[in-house]
């Protein structure tokens, strides 16, 4: 710092080190960026997964729907195919869930809320929300069982 003649008290001055490392990175900032062709990879895409309609009755498919349920979580420490297992899951619900909407509708909400948290569970690769949902599938296919 310094006194400026014409102002009362010090004013600062940028250190010259700064002033260096600015003007360094306004000037690379502007360069052009050139592009290897050579390093260029093919785009590759991934294998189609598909999912076949299940087909039975309410009382055949929840115990498949459970038993997905309770396999989700191992699938995702072992870094398998999530998605494949959710989507098992979500084809299974849809094919019982008219049939539990008849029978015993104050269960389809409770069902659908647990899809949901399996397919959140995939989403962020959270294993203690796929136990979570698996315990309650547990719950409700017995309560759908047991009516």
């Amino acid at each position: 710092m310094f006194l400026h003649p014409r102002r009362r008290g010090p004013v600062a001055t940028l250190p010259v080190s700064l002033l260096l490392v600015t003007v360094t990175l306004l000037a690379t900032g502007c360069a052009s960026t050139t592009y290897d062709e050579t390093l260029a990879t093919s785009a590759t895409t991934a294998p189609a997964t598909t999912t076949t309609v299940p087909t039975g009755t309410a009382a055949e498919l929840l115990p498949r729907l459970r038993d997905e349920a309770a396999s989700l979580s191992g699938v995702m420490i072992d870094e398998g195919d999530t998605e494949a297992v959710a989507a098992r899951i979500v084809a299974l619900w849809d094919a019982a869930g008219q049939e539990v909407g008849r029978t015993r509708p104050d269960l389809v909400d409770s069902f659908d809320d647990n899809v949901a948290l399996v397919l959140k569970a995939v989403q962020f690769s959270r294993a203690a929300d796929a136990d979570k949902a698996s315990k309650n599938f547990d719950a409700l296919v017995d309560a759908y069982l047991g009516s």
